[in-house]
């Protein structure tokens, strides 16, 4: 299996600000946050170095609308975005994978990303079009979509038929 390694580029929280809402500012640093698919409540706490810029933000802007995750901020290196909650975060995010299963060409060039359940982004037109011919309609039969064992192994297989090999991430 793959390991998913993240390039801090921030479109997995570019829109999650419609579904991870602040609740309540406790004080500079802890809030606490409603998760609006399951509304779950949790607490969150904020890395020191994002704390004003998440106060910021809290008390400047209305809670609704399609946004950002509050806790998305530029990263102080300059190079990407950084969780501004990363340790604290909820399960919806430490469980969210940008892609799900890296593609590999006959000579081990990464030539595609699975994303989510069943969309593949890749420059390989082979590659495409095979997707969407035999493996994009290939039924999930595990609630874990992407993640489901059944349907890795078929996606596999149909990859390694025509010469490419597909690992998924954990």
């Amino acid at each position: 299996m793959a390991i998913f390694t993240c390039d801090f580029c921030g479109k997995c929280c570019s829109s999650f600000g419609s579904f991870i809402t602040i609740e309540r500012q406790l004080n500079d640093r802890d809030y606490y946050c409603r998760y609006s698919l399951t509304h779950d409540l949790f607490p969150v706490h904020v890395d020191a170095e994002y704390a004003d810029e998440v106060s910021d933000r809290y008390s400047e802007q209305p809670l609704t609308g399609k946004r950002s995750c509050p806790f998305l901020c530029r990263s102080r290196s300059g190079d990407g975005f950084a969780c501004a909650i990363y340790s604290s975060r909820p399960p919806v995010c430490r469980e969210f994978r940008c892609y799900r299963m890296l593609v590999y060409d006959g000579s081990g060039n990464n030539v595609g990303k699975v994303i989510g359940a069943g969309g593949i982004s890749t420059s390989d037109e082979a590659l495409a079009r095979l997707w969407n011919e035999e493996i994009a309609a290939t039924p999930h039969t595990h609630p874990a979509g992407a993640n489901d064992p059944a349907w890795v192994k078929k996606v596999t297989g149909i990859l390694a038929a025509h010469g490419y090999r597909g690992d998924a991430v954990e």
